[in-house]
């Protein structure tokens, strides 16, 4: 068997086993970002109004003509990634081949290694939000975005306050019915179930208060129904947490049919091999290019969960 029979022979497998570890079940956070494929370098997001609401109108009148509104327009440009190793050739060609297996769990690791970009990178536009301007110049987690580019006397606020807890999930759901509104000023009523994202250090207080028997919440001497059982998903992500850049404390309300929260692959990950008879080395590589993007602050609302 010749070196390049050899490699042929290993090459599905280290692909599959690859392409297996980066498509694994666990994705954690990945639901709340609407994913997307365009090939292109750089990637535009906006937002545009509606009509707003109807007017009464006399018969054989021009009134009631308007115009839509275009939001914020921000580019993203896309990032490569990239990881590889090689193998040496061996004595004979049966210890090379014998090596080469013995490597399938570099294939798994490089594999790995390309969803962990994708993981930490849309984690951090989450966590990053509470000091990183979004399109409309306010922090993405702010008190202060304008209602459109024509009337930013009219702001809204999307920064919810303090830990965790029953209580300011009530003072939440009062803020975002105060303020989830759109740009022709009308409220946004999504009909989904919301994404709860936390990191582990809150699992068991987000667990308590959205459980059927919960016991974090008001008046559970009256055993008062919890009024938020089954209302959220609730979405542990290791990524959020400050180990790795995030926050223990905060917690974020997701909307994901509003499409806000962009991932945008210009190419899914790649695996490619090849022979370099030079140094005597077989070589696999990994690549992928994306880009995570926020296209509107009404993709949720967050809370840092200190104060």
């Amino acid at each position: 068997m010749t070196r390049a029979e050899l490699l042929d022979l290993f090459t599905p497998i280290y692909d599959e086993f690859a392409m297996m570890k980066f498509n694994e079940p666990g994705q954690a956070h990945l639901g709340a970002f609407d994913e997307i494929e365009d090939p292109t370098m750089d990637y535009i997001t906006n937002s545009m109004s509606g009509l707003g609401e109807w007017q009464a109108v006399d018969e054989d009148s021009d009134t009631g003509l308007d115009h839509f509104i275009i939001g914020y327009e921000k580019t993203n440009t896309q990032q490569k990634y990239r990881k590889y190793f090689y193998v040496s050739y061996e004595v004979n060609e049966q210890m090379e081949y014998a090596a080469l297996k013995k490597k399938m769990v570099n294939a798994q690791a490089l594999g790995s290694g390309g969803k962990t970009a994708v993981l930490k990178q849309t984690a951090a536009k989450l966590y990053g939000g509470f000091a990183a301007a979004c399109p409309d110049g306010d922090y993405l987690w702010g008190n202060s975005h304008p209602k459109n580019p024509e009337e930013t006397g009219t702001t809204y606020d999307n920064l919810l306050a303090g830990a965790f807890s029953h209580d300011n999930l009530e003072l939440a759901e009062k803020q975002i019915a105060d303020n989830y509104i759109d740009m022709d000023g009308d409220p946004i009523t999504p009909a989904e179930k919301p994404l709860l994202l936390y990191a582990p250090a809150l699992n068991g207080t987000v667990q308590r208060v959205l459980s059927d028997r919960a016991t974090d919440r008001p008046g559970t001497e009256h055993r008062d129904i919890n009024i938020y059982a089954g209302k959220y998903i609730p979405v542990e992500s290791v990524y959020l947490a400050a180990k790795f850049g995030g926050s223990d404390t905060a917690w974020y309300i997701i909307y994901p049919s509003m499409k806000m929260l962009k991932l945008v692959y210009a190419q899914k990950p790649q695996f490619a091999s090849w022979i370099d008879n030079l140094k005597q080395r077989y070589y696999f590589d990994g690549w992928e290019h994306f880009l995570v993007a926020v296209s509107d602050w009404r993709c949720g609302f967050a809370s840092s969960g200190l104060g």
